[in-house]
């Protein structure tokens, strides 16, 4: 009995041993066929843990192979992860400290999320585009940034970020978009800056930065936009000449401040050619200052009441006084159109009012010259004339009725006749307490009679 129990007790240590040895080499064939390199498995553990372990496929908190198993939004190169991409993938928490650690990652891109806290002091040297847009993180940018000497893009726009940028731009020689905009950055442009010789387009609008835009100038920016700032001051001619240059929303002045030339110690002045002022001799009068003069106890002009007449004068550029220029122009010929279409109007109503005038002048000349033959009419008393009608006035004389025949009446034909009428009709009416006598124009205007037949012969 005590043979076959330590018999059974031998085949089950042997059994023991097996399954232990099975175990381990499980383990280890594991471990040699993970495809990841250790120290980027520990970083992206530590990342997931940072942002709140979020529900994505095949990332986990501890352990796993992230190249191996294809974790979303991972890229490796080999065994090592060079890209981490999770735009708008609703992740909440915050970066960790450990961001760092990764060995050769090079696109860490986590905009459009709700990640807060701060960004992380230490960051990838190997990192060339680094995106956190969009997102809710509070602090300052780090000056860590100087150690990033491969770094091409970096967007940092709308967040919550406060303080001055840091001047850590020495070292980023190769930085080609940078976006600052949408924070409450305060403080100077970083001399620094002026180093990024690569620096194509540089977005820091919506801010509260200040100062003047002179270390920009030697940049060869392409897209430069400066809304809504504090910055002031003269801007430089050479920003002017950017495609895509935006500066609305600052206190700058427009107009740009000439350099003197040289002058040298012991060259003499030249003579002022400045006519000299009236005020010089009889002195300004009463209650008025001379121009260009300001009473005594006056403050001097504010920088901003400078910058508004400087703008002021900047109002009438070249496009605008040859668009004056032309609309004068067309107003002038639409005048002198309208004075040429109205012209021969007024002529043909003058000259129509000249031969209306023109007969009653002529018959009235020739009334007073030769009397009427009867005067009897003319005799008669103002209350006793009556109106006669146009009709009675211009009827035809009976056949034995005869007229002195007068040498300066000439016939006329029925067209002049008509003319006449029509002449007549158109003198306006008198009033009605006158009368007008019509019977002396119409011996003009009638044709003198026939003349008489000669006397019968007598036998």
């Amino acid at each position: 009995m005590g043979r076959r129990r330590s018999e059974l007790e031998y085949k089950e240590l042997k059994i023991c041993e097996q399954v232990l040895i099975g175990f381990v080499l499980i383990c280890l064939v594991q471990v040699s066929l993970g495809a990841t390199n250790m120290q980027d498995v520990a970083a992206i553990n530590s990342l997931h843990a940072a942002l709140g372990t979020p529900v994505l496929p095949g990332w986990t908190s501890a352990g796993g192979d992230p190249c191996g198993e294809a974790w979303q939004g991972v890229q490796c190169n080999d065994s090592t992860i060079i890209s981490i991409t999770l735009n708008a993938a609703n992740l909440g928490g915050e970066l960790g400290e450990n961001l760092g650690s990764f060995t050769s990652v090079r696109t860490i891109d986590l905009s459009n999320n709700r990640i807060g806290g701060s960004i992380p002091s230490i960051l990838p040297v190997t990192m060339r585009t680094f995106f956190l847009s969009a997102n809710q993180l509070t602090g300052s940018v780090p000056i860590s940034l100087a150690s990033l000497v491969e770094l091409t893009d970096m967007s940092l726009n709308n967040n919550l970020l406060t303080g001055e940028i840091p001047d850590a731009f020495e070292s980023l020689t190769a930085l080609i978009n940078l976006d600052l905009s949408g924070n409450n950055l305060s403080g100077h442009l970083p001399p620094s800056l002026e180093n990024a010789k690569a620096l194509t387009s540089l977005h820091l609008q919506n801010n509260q930065l200040s100062g003047t835009l002179d270390v920009l100038q030697d940049l060869p920016l392409t897209d430069l936009n400066i809304e809504n700032n504090l910055f002031a001051g003269p801007i430089p001619p050479k920003l002017l000449s950017i495609p895509n240059f935006r500066s609305d929303g600052n206190p700058l002045n427009s107009s740009i401040a000439p350099v003197p030339p040289p002058t040298s110690p012991l060259a003499p002045s030249p003579p002022s050619t400045t006519p000299p002022s009236p005020y010089a001799f009889w002195g300004p009068p009463s209650g008025k200052t001379p121009p260009g003069k300001t009473p005594p106890g006056t403050p001097p002009a504010s920088a901003q009441e400078k910058s508004n007449s400087g703008k002021a004068k900047s109002f009438f550029t070249t496009k605008r006084v040859v668009g004056i220029s032309i609309g004068g122009v067309f107003v002038i010929i639409i005048l002198v159109l309208v004075v040429l279409f109205l012209m021969p109007r007024g002529t043909r109503r003058r000259g129509e009012s000249d031969r209306i005038s023109k007969p009653h002048q002529i018959g009235a000349y020739r009334d007073r010259e030769n009397p009427p033959m009867d005067n009897g009419s003319l005799d008669q008393p103002n209350n006793q004339l009556q109106k006669v009608p146009k009709e009675e006035v211009m009827r035809p004389k009976e056949d034995n009725e005869t007229e002195p025949r007068r040498p300066w009446a000439m016939p006329k034909s029925n067209d002049e006749q008509d003319r006449n009428v029509q002449r007549m009709s158109a003198v306006p009416k008198q009033r009605d307490g006158h009368v007008v006598d019509m019977s002396r124009l119409n011996s003009f205007l009638m044709p003198p009679p026939p003349p008489p037949p000669p006397p019968p012969s007598s036998c």
